[in-house]
């Protein structure tokens, strides 16, 4: 129904809202960016957090609005509005708003969870607790994961760029900061030939027990650094689809239960090495040397894994928002001409 395969424009108005913080994580605000850039947009941001959430929009290069409610619809008057947030209650006020200023709505979701009462609905996940909606326009399945533009370019020349067993850990700010560090330790602590990299996003990096450990500042993503790992320790968010689209050898862990079905489901596709939630840093750390040292499975992640998610799901999807968009612009046109 909707194909795109390149960077498309869009001269409507646009506004994201998402929610994000140290605990729910990052993603859904890394989404909406993403999702902006593949539109041709610059980030028009409404966001539920707290000042630290709303800084990391500003480093993503987004603007924020200081009133992050519904009622700012009234006076932006948006073409077009793209709901992120998980929590129900939330995300239908500002559909309903978006509604009533006439503006299309799409929502975005992980595995069905969340208010689905939109235009146009997007789950890009690789499976689905809930079931998938009828009656009106869905996007679903991995072909329409949201990854920022970028991670496609980078994915063609990623095996090139990969540096020698290096290893980038990215499980998220917040209380995952202390396990993302003992996992790098611990790494370093089996196979001291390796190089580790920890985003910690936008947090105090603590002090490591290895010079081989490195602690990377806040980014605009992480799509250079993993192009750049031979292998990588992800969590069950962006950053694994991320991992994917770009083959690059990943065990991936639940920091959250609710991450707990899409890491089985990578796992069960053969694209990633599943590790369970609650798994020790050593078991992690054992995992990532192993694969390390298994260059055929590195070899069989990576094609797997780029068959699954091939990081043009942006693009697909803003060519979908956008053609819904000009054929709402064409009928409310035909009806003014009609009166």
């Amino acid at each position: 129904m909707f194909s795109a395969e390149a960077h498309v424009g869009c001269d409507a108005r646009v506004l994201f809202v998402a929610a994000a913080g140290p605990r729910r994580g990052y993603g859904h605000l890394v989404r909406c960016v993403s999702f902006a850039r593949a539109l041709g947009v610059r980030p028009l941001l409404a966001i539920r957090g707290g000042r630290r959430v709303k800084d990391a929009a500003l480093v993503f290069g987004a603007d924020v609005l200081p009133d992050a409610s519904p009622r700012v619809i009234r006076s932006l008057r948006p073409d077009i509005v793209i709901v992120d947030d998980p929590i129900e209650r939330a995300a239908r006020r500002w559909m309903a708003a978006a509604r009533r200023a006439g503006a299309l709505v799409v929502s975005v979701h992980d595995l069905g969870i969340g208010c689905r009462e939109s235009d146009l609905l997007i789950d890009g996940s690789v499976t689905r607790t809930r079931p998938a909606r009828r009656g009106k326009t869905s996007l679903t399945g991995t072909q329409f994961a949201l990854l920022d533009p970028k991670v496609g370019q980078l994915a063609a020349r990623h095996r090139r760029a990969a540096q020698n067993r290096r290893v980038l850990i990215a499980l998220g700010g917040g209380p995952r900061v202390r396990l993302a560090g003992a996992i790098a330790d611990a790494i370093v602590a089996v196979e001291p030939n390796a190089e580790v990299r920890i985003a910690g996003g936008f947090v105090v990096a603590p002090r490591s027990a290895s010079s081989k450990v490195v602690w990377i500042g806040a980014t605009r993503g992480l799509a250079e650094e993993l192009s750049q790992a031979s292998a990588a320790v992800v969590a069950g968010g962006v950053s694994l689809y991320e991992a994917c689209a770009l083959g690059v050898p990943t065990v991936s862990m639940p920091v959250v239960t609710g991450q707990v079905p899409t890491v089985r489901a990578f796992g069960r596709r053969g694209a990633v090495v599943a590790a369970s939630f609650g798994t020790s840093p050593d078991d992690v750390a054992r995992k990532t040397v192993s694969l390390l040292n298994d260059a055929p499975l590195r070899r069989a992640l990576t094609e797997r894994s780029r068959a699954l998610v091939d990081g043009r799901g942006a693009s697909r999807a803003a060519a979908a928002v956008i053609a819904m968009s000009q054929a709402r612009h064409r009928r409310a046109d035909v009806v003014q001409e009609s009166r």
